[in-house]
């Protein structure tokens, strides 16, 4: 039955890219995506001079990761792609052997590491902490004709002085990252397939990698992307990967996600609209109910659009709707979110200060036995910065308000200073994490609804090509809600952070 309905996807979604073609020539591209590291590479000379690209950048064949492109891995406010001079020149010693060898195979190396100090976690008292993050990945990218290409990355990530219990995502060790096979991947290819284990990017919010975390998330996946003229359209039948300690980890039997994303640029100038539909099952999840049965199937449809656009008169913004329909064992599930969100750069001041502000909500449950799931299912979002840089609240049951301001110090240094505030959408539900998981609840609704506020700043520097430093505090004041409803400790994080990146990029989307 599964495979009957994706195959129907499948039609659906060619039918779409080619009927759907409005008359009109082909302009401009209305709103580009952010370059790639190859792209920004091309730009700078081996001592990191600007320089004009030798080529016109490569024309991917599907949607631009929201977030993989990123430094931070952010949702919304991580400092734009510089093209100035750096400060250092390249330490790059894969990519030095990449230049010895055959142009169809090609090595990629990352290096991340990281500390962090946080304390207040589950908003309790005395739950200090201190370690390190590293993590390890090497892999080598196979390509022997410009529309078939081989890639394997393998992934080692562990933590240091951390407190037990230890294990994912902290501590992953010598796992398998990516493993596929990509069809028609060249530069005027108009599909592109990719079968194997993956990372799938499309949409921060609700289906991403979350690659801020230390082991990221992988998919065991299917995907083939439509790319013509200005429609593009993405088919997907994917596996989350479920980490293990130590080995090549699986994904779990029957735990799916079937997709169509979509992607249409200029009807709004400078601007993409995104329409997508989502189909997650699962085996076993819980269920609201009074009786013996606490778990049943999940057969979840999320339907949505998304519209975004930037360099409008130095302003940029983006708007997104999902409604969720479905079943969850007896349960009927009716849920819906949205988010909002605005920025307007000063180009002609010192620094380029950019101010932006942020709005999003996601329904909740008012009554957890009435037999209808209200609660916004988050799926699998990119767990950084999405409510700022804390990562301790999920999109579901929220009400979140968000302002800041980016400003660059220097060529490639850029500083953020962000205030979010948190409410509950409904009193009778709870606070969730960036895993869906609970935090409090008060089914009575007695707590109240502030859940509390968030006051954060974040700096990030690349200091050259292969090598950033990052490093960013956030402290959340309880509010109301998080004082009664826990023990109401204040929750404080910060961290330093050091990249490295050599050779080939391998962290691509499809």
């Amino acid at each position: 039955m599964k495979h009957r309905w994706l195959s129907v996807l499948s039609v659906l979604g060619i039918t779409l890219v080619y009927g759907l073609k409005l008359p009109g020539q082909a302009q401009n591209s209305g709103a580009p995506s952010a370059p790639s590291v190859e792209e920004r590479l091309s730009a700078t000379d081996a001592a990191g001079a600007v320089t004009k690209p030798a080529q016109k950048p490569q024309v991917l064949a599907g949607p631009v990761a929201d977030t993989v492109l990123s430094p931070l891995g952010g949702y919304g406010t991580s400092p734009p792609p510089d093209t100035g001079p750096y400060d250092a020149p390249d330490f790059a010693p894969i990519t030095e052997l990449n230049k010895q060898l055959p142009t169809w195979i090609q090595f990629g190396l990352e290096e991340r590491f990281r500390w962090e100090r946080p304390s207040g976690s589950g908003f309790k008292p005395h739950t200090d902490d201190a370690y390190f993050l590293n993590r390890l990945r090497f892999g080598m990218s196979l390509q022997p004709t410009s529309w078939l290409r081989l890639l394997a990355q393998f992934q080692d990530a562990r933590p240091m002085f951390l407190k037990p219990p230890v294990g994912p995502p902290n501590e992953v060790k010598w796992d398998l990252k990516q493993a596929y096979v990509e069809l028609g991947g060249s530069e005027t290819s108009p599909v592109t397939v990719r079968v194997g284990r993956q990372i799938i990017d499309y949409n921060s919010t609700i289906f991403g990698n979350s690659e801020w975390r230390n082991q990221g998330r992988s998919y065991d996946a299917a995907v083939m992307n439509i790319h013509l003229d200005r429609y593009r359209l993405g088919i997907f039948a994917a596996s989350i990967v479920n980490p293990l300690d130590i080995g090549i980890s699986h994904h779990l039997d029957g735990n799916n996600v079937y997709g169509l994303y979509g992607g249409i640029e200029r009807v709004i100038p400078k601007s993409v609209i995104e329409p997508f539909l989502l189909w997650r099952v699962a085996p076993s999840v819980a269920v609201e109910t009074t009786a013996t049965t606490k778990t049943g199937k999940l057969d979840e449809k999320a339907l949505g659009f998304r519209l975004r656009g930037k360099q409008i008169h130095n302003f940029d913004y983006r708007i997104e709707v999902i409604g969720e329909r479905g079943s969850a064992g007896s349960n009927d599930i009716s849920a819906w979110a949205t988010t909002f969100g605005v920025g307007y750069r000063f180009s002609s001041l010192p620094g380029v200060p950019r101010i932006f502000g942020g709005y999003d909500f996601a329904s909740g449950d008012r009554n957890p036995t009435d037999g209808v799931h209200n609660t916004f299912d988050v799926m699998y979002p990119n767990a950084h910065d999405r409510f700022g840089i804390a990562d301790q609240f999920g999109w579901q049951n929220l009400v979140s308000y968000r302002g800041g301001v980016t400003v660059r110090l220097h060529r490639r240094l850029f500083v953020v200073g962000q205030y979010l505030d948190f409410r509950l959408a409904n009193a009778q539900d709870g606070i969730y994490n960036v895993s869906g998981g609970l935090i409090a609840r008060d089914k009575t609704g007695m707590s109240g609804t502030h859940v509390g506020k968030s006051v954060e700043t974040y700096a990030w520097y690349e200091l050259n090509r292969r090598i950033s430093f990052g490093a960013g505090i956030a402290h959340i004041f309880p509010g109301t809600f998080l004082r009664t409803a826990t023990q109401g400790a204040a929750y404080t994080y910060p961290y330093v952070v050091l990249n490295f990146m050599d050779g080939k990029r391998l962290l691509e989307v499809p």
